[in-house]
């Protein structure tokens, strides 16, 4: 339940992607300390089991690459299914339906994408301008936009894409907007999605010299830790707690304390003080390092996941 309170609040605020950072992250290293404007989007998932079944609504944000709305959108989709029976988001693509027959694939990099100089930003779900209410649906993957470009489903997909672009825009605004489109798009570019590496270092280096700042990050903190607090306290009620229950140990220290003597059975170790200094030690040495990682005992997807947004900053919220 940590976990999952932990995610689903650092999900409602954008992460950047590439480095990490998160609006509510626990740890104020992990803070993005730009101005990110976004909007919080409910997008309607097609059922990958059946596509006659009523369409899952999912929370997103403009600003989230296409990577982290697929996740999003399997974590609706497959809620109660084990992480290592779902799909992998990398399996995967995220299909904008417009109708019967307007489907495009969207991806975090094809030859949409803009560059800047050396910066190749992924791309979001502003950077397609898909709209609050749309229909996507999760399908196989395919081969990638950089080797179809050619094709003339996705030459079709591309010429919706940029004839919306000219719905929305006119001629002038329409130039400035329309991706770069390069050559060579991995001649040493570097990826980025809310904040660049650069930007970021010199930003956070003029905000330590500002206590004014400081506070708002701070205030943040504090009102993140605020709302996980009960799941925190929930968690080692859980663990510790003796209440209501037949052993003077809480069930989780008793049963290492058991697996400690078990093991020093099997190694023919009677000495009582030796088995002494493992049970003495092994809580604040082992037991209390693990609590520090959020996703500890916990069945999770691979790649980056809330632990790394919020696991150096977890001690805040220890009682």
């Amino acid at each position: 339940m940590l976990y999952c309170a932990i995610k689903q609040q650092m999900e409602k605020g954008p992460i950047d992607a590439i480095t990490g950072e998160a609006r509510y992250s626990l740890s104020e290293d992990k803070l993005i300390r730009q101005q990110i404007d976004y909007k919080t989007l409910t997008l309607n998932c097609v059922n990958p089991e059946n596509e006659n079944a009523p369409e899952v609504p999912v929370k997103g944000l403009n600003c989230d690459t296409v990577t982290q709305v697929k996740e999003k959108l399997l974590d609706a989709v497959y809620k109660g299914v084990p992480y290592s029976q779902r799909p992998k988001a990398g399996d995967m693509d995220l299909e904008w339906r417009q109708g019967r027959m307007a489907r495009i694939i969207l991806q975090d990099e094809d030859v949409t994408t803009k560059i800047d100089n050396d910066w190749k930003r992924l791309n979001t779900l502003a950077h397609y301008q898909v709209t609050d209410g749309s229909s996507v649906a999760l399908v196989p993957k395919q081969t990638s936009a950089y080797n179809i470009s050619n094709s003339s489903t996705f030459t079709k997909s591309l010429s919706r894409y940029e004839s919306m672009l000219r719905t929305a825009s006119s001629p002038d605004s329409l130039r400035s907007r329309t991706p770069m489109i390069t050559p060579d798009l991995e001649s040493g570019t570097k990826l980025w999605h809310l904040v660049k590496n650069h930007d970021h270092l010199d930003q956070r280096e003029g905000d330590r010299g500002s206590k004014m700042v400081s506070e708002i990050y701070l205030t943040r903190l504090l009102a993140t830790k605020g709302t996980l607090q009960k799941f925190v306290d929930d968690l080692f009620e859980t663990i510790f707690s003796t209440a209501h229950r037949g052993s003077a140990l809480p069930l989780a220290i008793k049963y290492m304390f058991d697996f400690l003597d078990e093991q020093a059975d099997q190694h023919q170790i009677h000495d009582a003080d030796v088995r002494q200094t493992w049970k003495s030690n092994w809580p604040a040495a082992t037991f209390g390092r693990a609590l520090t990682s959020v996703a500890a005992g916990a069945p999770r997807q691979g790649g980056p996941a809330p632990q790394k947004l919020c696991a150096s900053g977890l001690f805040l919220l220890v009682p």
